[in-house]
């Protein structure tokens, strides 16, 4: 069975797990244990299906038995653990994937090796490193103190790759995990580099224990270790959102956690930040696709914009020239860059489409380095940040707030490719002259850096940056491939029920536009906010964005009953009942907008196609002439005047509104009107000239200029045309166009 077909398999046995359909599911098991050809877990699989039965035969008897939930239970975890095993085993010797090559290589290599073994050999390495850094300067071996270095990587990249594919867990394993995350063994760094491994683990396969291990460094002194282990567990939980429910104790340290002062606001800020990620698409696409490109094409016009001279003699001319600003608003892109900024405001990563291609370095190969905390005397960066301010320049990047671990690491292997002059010049932008300078900014960017909504934020990015630009992430369960949403864990759901969450949840959500997701929340809040009007309003919008009026007029209704005068929720209703086909209910509701703001063009010109729905064509054309008194060069009005003028038999009016709009930028339909009006006039020559453009504009397509026409045909014939005249002028006009040909 090839990697597919048991992935295939194993997914099509979690689902019907999910659903608690259990025979089906044994089933399915019992094709792979045949495949596995393993007695011991046959076995096992028969047991499970014996106690089902007769658990099936004891219900039926009509058998009182308390604890048949928890047997049941017990039954489902027992299925699910089966499956990963087996699942497991069946990829073990035939799966390309990195996970099963490492696991090979270290039966075959290291078959002596444990998990204790290897946090021995680190804490080996990290205690030689740690003495030979206690030698004076003049003693210190600069080649030797880079070895070891180098020796604490290894060690703690192959300690990395152990906890990763630590599975099945021994007990004797979840003790080294204790010791190693949690006892002060190791430095944070090592102990945040362990968390990221132990998530990939339970992302492969979901453990209880190891779970509950993450859910554990919440309670550890260092808030980097807190943030890291709660996002890993929070995305864990997720993932596995349909089986926790048959973990009691998961449910038990949440719980407990709960009462810790920080925790639930702590589960909030991480969720917003787990929203965020998926802007990260759109802001890359928007900075590929509209903001490179226009800045691109703006700049040769820019410096035609500069005087030569001024160019040449002052380096500040670009910032100081007034029309640079112009042309900026003219493009769009001032508005652009300044949404960007707004969003990384609020932390949301504008970096990605940057960083994303300076993932190629060597560096980036070897996994564990993807989940690094920065460390700028790392041994890959030896010798790039020397020299004059380069100490100062150090510390200044790592106190950095903006940059993720991984992308920070990107920058400093991007010097490498930079000229060792230009580099030694740019460090020494940082040298002593501007001591005092750089000492307040680090200051102020080290509180930033430890404050622990930047440290869940950054390692969000760096585990988002690992799901979806590692060379070999198609091996991986990506966990943002979809919207991470806390609010489906159930055992999460009593941290984020509280009112002011929700709400602050769902305006973020409608605020992005995530309509499904804000519908959900808001309908909640409703349930508790009778009287809001806010609430019902958004409630409606977000069912009128997914093209459900009569959902989205029950809630502006109730909108009204709350804040009866209100121009927007009024609007909104009429727009309902247009949508509806309604436009006598929508009229009314217009006419109510119309009081309040009579002014407004937009109210008007809804009226007027109100009475247009109803065939009103003279009613219609007096609102739509207000809106071409209050609005004269606008035009807006131009096209229904021509067209009801039309209908009404006003053909002259309606040939001067025409011949106003074909001035501008006319479309298909323009000239297809226009050229009726010429018909009903008797201008046949130039009634064809006008449906000959009609159709180039649409680009040559005759099928679809003739639909229309067919659909004017009675308006045509109410004008007066003779029926028997249409298919002539249309014969005609297909003759000049095959001849044109």
């Amino acid at each position: 069975m090839i990697t597919t077909e048991i992935a295939k398999q194993q997914y099509e046995i979690y689902t019907l797990l999910a659903e608690r359909r259990l025979k089906d599911a044994f089933g399915k098991l019992a094709v792979l244990i045949t495949e596995l050809q393993d007695w011991l877990s046959r076995d096992k699989l028969n047991e499970m299906e014996t106690s089902y039965k007769y658990m099936i035969q004891y219900m039926l008897d009509g058998v009182e038995d308390p604890e048949r939930k928890r047997i049941y239970d017990h039954l489902v975890v027992s299925a699910y653990a089966l499956t990963d095993r087996v699942s497991d085993e069946l990829a073990a010797p035939v799966s390309p994937a990195q996970y099963y090559g490492w696991k090979r290589y270290a039966t075959a290599s290291r078959a002596n090796e444990t998990l204790a073994s290897q946090c021995d050999r680190c804490d080996q390495a990290l205690n030689d490193l740690s003495l030979a850094s206690l030698l004076s300067e003049q003693e210190q071996d600069a080649a030797k103190l880079k070895s070891l270095k180098r020796r604490v990587e290894e060690e703690a990249g192959t300690l990395f790759m152990d906890v990763w594919t630590n599975y099945p867990a021994r007990e004797e394993d979840y003790a080294t995990l204790r010791d190693a995350l949690y006892s002060n063994r190791f430095p944070d760094d090592l102990v945040g580099l362990l968390i990221s491994a132990l998530l990939l683990n339970l992302l492969h396969r979901f453990d209880e224990e190891k779970l509950l291990l993450l859910l554990d460094g919440y309670r550890q002194e260092s808030p980097e270790i807190q943030m890291r282990s709660l996002c890993a567990a929070l995305i864990v939980m997720y993932i596995y959102r349909e089986r926790l429910s048959l973990f009691p104790r998961v449910q038990h340290r949440i719980d407990a956690l709960g009462e810790e002062p920080r925790f639930k606001g702590d589960v909030r800020t991480v969720f917003l930040q787990l929203i965020k990620t998926q802007e990260t698409e759109k802001i890359t696409r928007k900075m590929t696709e509209e903001l490179l490109p226009e800045m691109m094409k703006l700049g040769p016009s820019l410096y035609k914009k500069i005087k030569q001279e001024d160019l040449m003699n002052d380096i500040n001319a670009l910032e100081e020239n007034p029309e640079w600003q112009d042309m900026l608003d003219k493009t769009g892109i001032a508005d652009k860059l300044k949404e960007l900024t707004d969003l990384q405001m609020e932390g949301a990563d504008v970096f990605m489409s940057t960083f994303s291609h300076l993932k190629s370095f060597p560096f980036f190969q070897s996994i564990q380095n993807w989940f690094l905390p920065f460390n700028p005397e790392h041994t890959a960066l030896s010798g790039l940040l020397d020299g004059q301010g380069g100490e100062r320049f150090k510390k200044m990047l790592s106190a950095s707030a903006l940059l993720c671990n991984s992308d920070k690491y990107s920058f400093c292997l991007s010097l490498s490719q930079v000229p060792e002059s230009q580099r030694q010049m740019m460090m020494g932008q940082f040298g002593a002259e501007n001591a005092a300078m750089q000492e307040m900014a680090n200051e102020e960017l080290m509180k930033k850096e430890k404050s622990r909504e930047n440290i869940s934020n950054r390692y969000i990015q760096d585990l988002y940056r690992f799901f979806k630009l590692y060379i070999r992430r198609s091996e991986f369960t990506d966990p943002f491939a979809g919207h991470i949403n806390l609010l489906h864990v159930p055992v999460l759901e009593p941290l984020l029920s509280g009112q002011d969450t929700l709400r602050l949840i769902g305006e973020y959500y409608f605020r992005r536009g995530y309509y499904d997701e804000a519908l959900e929340l808001f309908e909640r809040l409703s349930a508790t906010y009778h009287s809001d009007a806010e609430v019902y309003q958004k409630i409606g919008f977000c069912y009128q964005k997914q093209g459900e009026y009569a959902e989205a007029l029950e809630a502006f209704l109730k909108a009204e009953i709350i804040a009866p005068d209100n121009f927007w929720t009024i609007r909104r209703i009429a727009t309902c009942y247009r949508n509806l086909k309604k436009p006598e209910m929508a009229l009314s509701y217009y006419h109510r907008a119309e009081k309040i703001q009579p002014d407004n063009l937009s109210v008007q010109m809804n009226i007027g196609h109100c009475y247009v729905e109803q065939k009103d064509y003279e009613e219609a054309l007096k609102y739509y002439f207000k809106v071409d008194y209050l609005d004269p060069d606008g035009g807006k009005a131009w096209q229904p005047i021509a067209w009801c003028s039309f209908l009404v038999g006003k053909k002259e009016q309606a040939r001067r509104y025409y011949a106003k709009i074909l001035a501008g930028k006319p479309t298909a339909l323009d000239y297809l009107n226009a050229g009726h009006v010429e018909f009903s006039l008797g201008h046949i020559r130039q009634a064809i000239d006008y449906y000959r453009r009609s159709i180039e504009l649409d680009g040559g397509n005759t099928g679809k200029f003739l639909a229309n026409f067919k659909q004017d045909i009675p308006d045509l014939v109410s004008a007066g045309i003779s029926s028997s005249d249409i298919p002539i002028l249309l014969d005609q006009l297909m003759y000049g166009i095959t001849d044109a040909r």
